[in-house]
């Protein structure tokens, strides 16, 4: 699940202009090639994870936090998962991907200030 999302994160903006590549050469390059299925199970809470994401607090310096649990605990409530156990997979799913999440927002946030004039 987090190898989907960090693919997504270094390429998913750009995936449809692979599918075009892919199309018009006859052959996938090799960000598309190395694109890791998600499994029909983990799809929801890949979808939760997006849903979520706008609920993070944001810092004085445009530097963001983890998704709060109260968000995710409400989430989970909505949707339906009551389940102790099912809740704890719940929030370490997204807690797993949040993790991703942030470390590339601080990865490109480096970038950009060493490039910075």
């Amino acid at each position: 699940m987090t190898d989907a999302l960090a693919w997504d994160l270094e390429w998913g903006e750009r995936a449809a202009w692979l599918l075009e590549l892919a199309d018009e050469d006859g052959t996938a390059p090799k960000a598309l090639l190395n694109r890791p299925d998600l499994p029909d199970h983990l799809v929801f809470a890949r979808d939760a994870f997006w849903s979520l994401s706008p609920d993070r607090p944001l810092g004085a310096l445009g530097g963001c936090g983890h998704i709060p649990w109260s968000s995710i605990e409400r989430y989970a409530a909505r949707h339906g998962i009551t389940d102790p156990d099912a809740f704890e997979r719940f929030e370490a799913l997204i807690g797993a991907q949040d993790r991703v999440y942030l470390k590339d927002v601080a990865a490109k946030a480096k970038i950009a200030t060493n490039s910075a004039p």
